[in-house]
């Protein structure tokens, strides 16, 4: 059996719910309905979203009933619905952080040190790719049509090193030196392994200069994305806007909850007669298995 904890109010409307419904009859079809609603989950029925975990609510759950060591059942549904609330604002708190990035980084891709830095990565993944291969193949091609794919392929990354700004031209110039002498013995219909090999090592010097280039730019973009998180905060934003707007709806629910904790706690002080219950066997009452 699969066990989900909900708060006692969410199981009396799910059963009041389900004898009203004359919805979708399939497993398949009630899955599709019952998610109908749930985007991020703040005000849909589903306390759960799909991905996260269980057992994880539960600990979450477990840590307010043992904070506010409810006494009774109208306690204990109570902690449990601000539990359930508080889980939400976690879940909030976690979409907007991730929504703040997304907008940071919009924002920073837009700029021109990113994009020399976009470039450069591009580079170096060329690059790499060619040293693997030299690695991979350690002996030159064997006849020409293959020769002649390596070579234009050489020239190629050579024209695009060529092309990206702030590499240095000593860096460039020691390949395209190795790609001229290839050139000319291509007639042979192979390069002279010496030659190939010139290449191969010509290659792995401008992977080495174009990953410390990366890595410059890289800090670069460290400095600036710190720059513009600030910016960001006051960009228009629908989706932080509509978040927002959640926030407010999930505290002042919290705030009325607390407010309702507190006069129920006052109202059953006088009434009690017996011990109070243990905490966990209140919790234990408040799990519908299903």
């Amino acid at each position: 059996m699969n066990v989900t904890a909900r708060t006692a109010r969410q199981a009396a409307t799910s059963a009041i719910n389900g004898a009203k419904s004359h919805g979708p009859k399939t497993s398949e079809g009630k899955s599709r309905a019952a998610l109908n609603s749930v985007r991020f989950g703040f005000t849909a029925a589903h306390l759960l979203l799909p991905g996260e975990d269980p057992k994880a609510y539960e600990a979450f759950l477990d840590s307010w009933f043992a904070a506010l060591s409810p006494g009774t059942i109208p306690e204990a549904a109570n902690v449990a619905q601000l539990a359930d609330t508080a889980w939400k604002l976690e879940r909030l708190s976690r979409v907007e952080n991730g929504r703040m990035r997304a907008r940071l980084e919009e924002e920073l891709e837009k700029t021109d040190e990113f994009k020399l830095f976009d470039n450069t990565r591009m580079a170096l993944a060329m690059m790499t790719g060619f040293v693997e291969a030299v690695d991979a193949i350690p002996s030159p091609p064997k006849d020409r049509e293959r020769t002649s794919a390596f070579i234009t392929g050489v020239e190629k990354t050579v024209n695009v090193l060529r092309e990206l700004p702030g590499l240095p031209v000593a860096v460039v110039e020691p390949l395209a030196s190795a790609l001229k002498m290839a050139k000319e013995n291509e007639k042979t219909d192979r390069i002279p392994p010496a030659i190939y090999e010139n290449l191969g090592n010509m290659a792995r010097m401008v992977k080495g200069a174009l990953a410390a280039k990366l890595a410059e730019e890289e800090a670069v973009l460290g400095s600036l994305r710190e720059r513009l998180a600030a910016e960001v905060l006051l960009l228009e934003d629908a989706d932080l806007k509509k978040l927002e707007r959640h926030r407010r709806l999930l505290e002042n629910c919290m705030q009325r909850q607390l407010d309702l904790l507190g006069q129920v706690r006052s109202q059953v002080v006088s009434a009690r007669s017996e011990p109070p219950s243990e905490t966990q066997a209140l919790r234990v009452k408040l799990r519908l298995v299903k």
